[in-house]
C-alpha cells in the first residue's frame, strides 16, 4: 500500500511538472507571436511606402524565373529575411518617422507662427476699430450735435472722414517705406551670407580661433546667467512658500480677530444686561429697605405696647400670623438682598469698577 501511494504522488508530480513545462512554453510562443505580429506590422508600413519599387522588383523576378524550368523548387531560405535585412527595414523605419515627426513638427511650427500673427493682427485691427469708434462718438456724435437744432452736422462727418482718409494714406505710405526698408535689409543679409559662404574657405586661423575665443566667452556668460537664473528661481519659490504661509497665518489671524469681536459683542451684551439688573437690584434694595425700616417701627410699636392695647385674642391670632408673614418675607428679603449684593459685587469685578465708588 505504501509504495502504490508513493508511485500516485510522483505521478501527481510529474504532471504537475509537465503542466509547467507546457505553460512556459505558450508564454514563450506568446512572446513569439506578438514579436512576428510586431515586426509583420514593420513589414507592412515598409511595404506600403515601397510599393512601387517592390512591384517592379517583383515583375523583374517573375521574369527571371519564367525563363527558369517550371520543375525546379524553390529554396525557402532565400524567401526569408536575414536579421541584416530586417535590420535595415527597422532603420529605414525609424528614419522615416523620425523625418515625418520633424516634418510635422515644422508645419506646426510654421501653422501656429501663422495663427500668432492672424491674432496679433485681428488684435490690432479691434483696437482700431474700438479707438475709431470711440472717436466718431467722441467728436460726432456727442461734440458734433447742433445745440439749436439737435441734430448732427454734416460738415463735422465729412470733416471726420476726410482726416480718417488721409491719416489711412499716412499710414499706408509708412508701411510702404517701412516694406522697402525691410526688402533692403533682406537683400543686404543675403548679400552677406552669400558672401560668408563664398569666404568660407579663405577663413584663416587667426579668425577661426578668435571665434572660438569668443563663443567660449558667450559660452561662459550663459552658463553664469543661467545659474544665476536657477536662483532666481529657487529664491522664488522659497518666497513663494513663505508668502504662502502669511497668508494662511494671516487669514487664521483675520478669523480669530472676527472671533474676538464676536466675544466682546457679546461681553458688552452681557454688560449692559448686568447694568440693567444692577440698578433694578439697586430700586429692589431701596423699596425693601424702606420696607424693613417700617417693619421694624411696627414691630417696635407691638412690642411697646400696654395691656390696654392688646387686641382681642382673634386680633392676635390674625397679627401673630401677620407678623410672621413680615419676618418671612423679611428674611426673604434679607436673602435676596445679600444675593443683590454679591451679583452686583461680581459685576463690578467683571467690568473692573470698584463698588465703593458707586
Amino acid at each position: 500500500m505504501i509504495q502504490e501511494q508513493q508511485q500516485g504522488i510522483t505521478e501527481e508530480e510529474k504532471e504537475l511538472i509537465q503542466i509547467e513545462e507546457l505553460s512556459q512554453k505558450l508564454e514563450g510562443l506568446y512572446k513569439d507571436m506578438e514579436q512576428i505580429r510586431r515586426e509583420n506590422l514593420l513589414f507592412e508600413s515598409y511595404i506600403m511606402r515601397n510599393s512601387k519599387d517592390l512591384q517592379r522588383e517583383e515583375e523583374a523576378e517573375d521574369k527571371k524565373q519564367k525563363t527558369k524550368k517550371k520543375d525546379k523548387t524553390i529554396d525557402k531560405k532565400a524567401m526569408q529575411l536575414t536579421n541584416e535585412e530586417k535590420y535595415e527595414i527597422a532603420q529605414f523605419e525609424s528614419d522615416t518617422l523620425k523625418k515625418n515627426i520633424e516634418e510635422g513638427r515644422i508645419r506646426s511650427d510654421q501653422i501656429l507662427e501663422t495663427l500668432r500673427a492672424i491674432l496679433e493682427e485681428t488684435d490690432k485691427a479691434i483696437t482700431e476699430i474700438r479707438k475709431d469708434a470711440f472717436d466718431f462718438q467722441r467728436e460726432i456724435l456727442f461734440a458734433g450735435e447742433n445745440t439749436r437744432t439737435g441734430k448732427i452736422e454734416a460738415e463735422r462727418i465729412e470733416k471726420y472722414f476726410k482726416e480718417k482718409l488721409a491719416q489711412k494714406d499716412a499710414q499706408i505710405e509708412k508701411y510702404k517705406q517701412k516694406k522697402a526698408n525691410i526688402e533692403q535689409q533682406i537683400t543686404k543679409t543675403s548679400n552677406q551670407i552669400q558672401k560668408k559662404e563664398e569666404m568660407g574657405d579663405d577663413l584663416k586661423f587667426i579668425d577661426f580661433h578668435q571665434l572660438q575665443i569668443e563663443n567660449k566667452k558667450y559660452v561662459k556668460q550663459i552658463d553664469e546667467k543661467n545659474k544665476k537664473l536657477l536662483g532666481l528661481k529657487i529664491a522664488t519659490g522659497k518666497i513663494s512658500s513663505i508668502l504662502i504661509e502669511e497668508r494662511n497665518q494671516l487669514q487664521n489671524e483675520i478669523d480669530q480677530c472676527n472671533k474676538l469681536i464676536q466675544e466682546i459683542d457679546d461681553k458688552n451684551k452681557k454688560i449692559a444686561k448686568t447694568q440693567e439688573q444692577i440698578k433694578k437690584v439697586k430700586r429692589q434694595i431701596s423699596s425693601l429697605t424702606e420696607k424693613k425700616k417700617k417693619f421694624a417701627i411696627q414691630l417696635e410699636q407691638v412690642n411697646n405696647a400696654t395691656n390696654e392695647d392688646i387686641p382681642k385674642a382673634m386680633t392676635y391670632v390674625l397679627q401673630k400670623r401677620k407678623e410672621e408673614e413680615l419676618v418671612y418675607k423679611i428674611r426673604n428679603t434679607n436673602r435676596k438682598i445679600e444675593i443683590a449684593e454679591l451679583a452686583y459685587q461680581k459685576a463690578c469685578k467683571v467690568l473692573g469698577i470698584n463698588p465703593e465708588s458707586l
